[in-house]
């Protein structure tokens, strides 16, 4: 009996046996029940931490704070904070064993630049080419108050006020609309 999806087939093995592969030794992974991203047993950094490492309530904190920053892969219109994914969980847990080490967050969102690209981040850098994301709405207003300004301030030509009084063709037209609304 041949399989009639044999792709499918294939592609399914693959995720299984992807799936089987490392093992979390992280216990935030273990508490979440996820597996870090990637395949990658803990995230590693090549600078040193550039700050005191945290842990309890102000651990949790941070993580919120950093982790609302960066954007959520699959739902892409969340933050990791936000979003109930697997992957945007497994992302949080990676940023707060980051945290929980002594990471700062320039330290953490570029880590995950690295691995997602720019894109990641859910407010661009107001640097470079992005300067256009923060510049183009405020210049679209200034031109749009400008043209409204023009608009109201310049006065009409005389060729746009043409009365229908003075057109001599339409006198005799005038005169019986005249009668007839004057009776």
């Amino acid at each position: 009996m041949r399989p009639r999806h044999p792709i499918a087939v294939l592609v399914l093995l693959l995720s299984v046996a992807v799936a089987g592969t490392g093992t979390a030794q992280d216990p935030a992974y273990d508490a979440l029940g996820l597996r870090p991203p990637l395949g990658l047993d803990s995230p590693k950094l090549d600078e040193p931490p550039a700050e005191t490492p945290l842990e309890g309530d102000e651990l949790d904190r941070r993580t919120e704070e950093i982790t609302s920053l960066i954007r959520c892969p699959v739902c892409q219109g969340l933050s990791v904070a936000d979003s109930p994914t697997d992957l945007a969980l497994a992302m949080k847990a990676e940023a707060r064993q980051l945290i929980a080490a002594g990471y700062s967050e320039d330290q953490i969102l570029s880590y995950f630049e690295r691995s997602y690209g720019e894109f990641i981040r859910l407010s661009p850098r107001a640097e470079g080419f992005n300067l256009l994301v923060w510049l183009a709405p405020i210049l679209a207003v200034l031109v749009g108050v400008w043209l409204v300004a023009t608009r109201v301030r310049t006065p009409r030509s005389a060729t746009e006020e043409t009365s229908v009084e003075s057109d001599p063709e339409l006198e005799p037209y005038l005169e019986i609309v005249r009668r007839e609304v004057g009776s």
